[in-house]
């Protein structure tokens, strides 16, 4: 049954994973200067940019917008798709326990953003250690704000589940959840921001344990509410 769901999961994700995969290499590629579309910020990558760093290589604030797009778009597909056609009706009265369920949702959409959002910055990382690519310096630990965008955005995909999972009226307390994630998150990353790197273990850590208190939430939501 596990190995159903699983796949029932993954069948239905792959169409959002695959949009978003792909505006996220755009992005990339848009940065590397070699993108098959028009220039997605006016110019392209300019002479003498530094790869992740500086006002004139945007790819960090573009890859953070698509990249919460996209766990947005996982989030509320999560916890809704099911809805559509009355599907859920048929999935929960299967022979497994609501928490199985929900759990396989969190853990295809988590592993599915996870994958997809890290491709790109692998890629423009990759391209910006390759010798003769550009005139800047270079280190991956210049990848860090990328990578913490790439993990803060899990916290905006589990407040978009528990949003769409939760009864109530959408202009109300449903998007609750929703909000109250980004906000959690936005003081975190001020918190970070401000502090610099000595508080980057105590961000890492109150993230995990905001994201750990959502699972925790959604799996509680959907076995208490009645979806009669």
């Amino acid at each position: 049954m596990t190995t159903a769901l699983l796949y029932k999961e993954f069948r239905e994700t792959l169409p959002i994973a695959v949009v978003g995969l792909a505006c996220l290499l755009l992005v990339a590629l848009e940065a590397m200067g070699y993108s098959p579309l028009p220039s997605l910020w006016f110019g392209g990558r300019l002479i003498g940019a530094m790869p992740f760093v500086g006002y004139n290589d945007q790819f960090s604030s573009y890859f953070r917008m698509i990249a919460g797009g996209l766990a947005l778009a996982l989030g509320f597909w999560h916890a809704l798709g099911d809805f559509w056609g009355e599907a859920h009706l048929f999935l929960l009265h299967r022979p497994v326990q609501r928490r199985t369920i929900y759990a396989t949702k969190l853990v295809v959409g988590l592993v599915g953003y996870l994958l997809c959002a890290a491709a790109p910055i692998l890629l423009y990382g990759l391209w910006a250690a390759t010798p003769g690519t550009h005139a800047s310096p270079f280190e991956w630990s210049m990848t860090l704000p990328a990578w913490e965008s790439w993990f803060a955005m899990l916290t905006i995909y589990l407040g978009a589940f528990l949003s769409g999972l939760r009864p109530g009226a959408w202009v109300g307390t449903r998007l609750a959840p929703l909000a109250a994630a980004a906000g959690a998150l936005a003081a975190l990353q001020a918190l970070w921001m401000l502090s610099g790197e000595p508080l980057i273990v105590v961000y890492i850590v109150l993230l995990v344990a905001a994201d750990i208190a959502l699972i925790v939430a959604i799996l509680d939501t959907a076995d208490a509410r009645d979806f009669g």
